[in-house]
């Protein structure tokens, strides 16, 4: 009695492989069980690849636990930047006299050049860095509406 073939080629071995396509799963993707490769049609790497496999899957958990703990350092630095340009002023806030002295300069400036808006460039660049002394300036010669002597400035 002969057995009935298979229209379908079964049991073949390409690029240097031992095992076929979809012998092995892993994360929910089929590869091949001889180098855990996940890519079809890829070259067979054997024990070597699965080694450098492993040792890359490592190097990026390590780079990833470095990233996470360097994230932590910036959020505090961070929170404390948002703390110097909010409405509470911190304690420890240091600033400089004559960086102040500029920065109430500057805003008097900026004041008197925000009440014309058509003497403005089309091409005007907006400086975005924003240094405490600059805030404190803003926050001194802003209007306070719950102040009693506002409307004597």
């Amino acid at each position: 009695m002969a057995l009935p073939k298979s229209k379908y080629e079964e049991d073949v071995y390409t690029n240097n492989h031992t095992s076929v396509w979809g012998s092995w799963w892993k994360d929910f993707q089929w590869g091949y069980k001889c180098c855990k490769q996940t890519i079809r049609n890829s070259y067979c790497t054997g024990a070597a690849g699965i080694e450098a496999a492993e040792a890359s899957a490592d190097l990026m958990k390590a780079n990833i636990a470095r990233k996470e703990a360097s994230e932590d350092k910036q959020v505090v630095a961070e929170e404390r930047r948002l703390a110097t340009w909010g409405t509470d002023v911190p304690d420890d806030l240091v600033l400089n006299d004559k960086k102040l002295a500029e920065a109430l300069k500057k805003e008097d400036k900026r004041k008197r050049e925000e009440t014309d808006e058509r003497k403005r460039k089309f091409n005007v660049k907006y400086d975005d860095g924003v240094t405490p002394e600059e805030m404190e300036a803003y926050r001194m010669k802003r209007v306070h509406h719950d102040d009693p002597m506002k409307d004597f400035l």
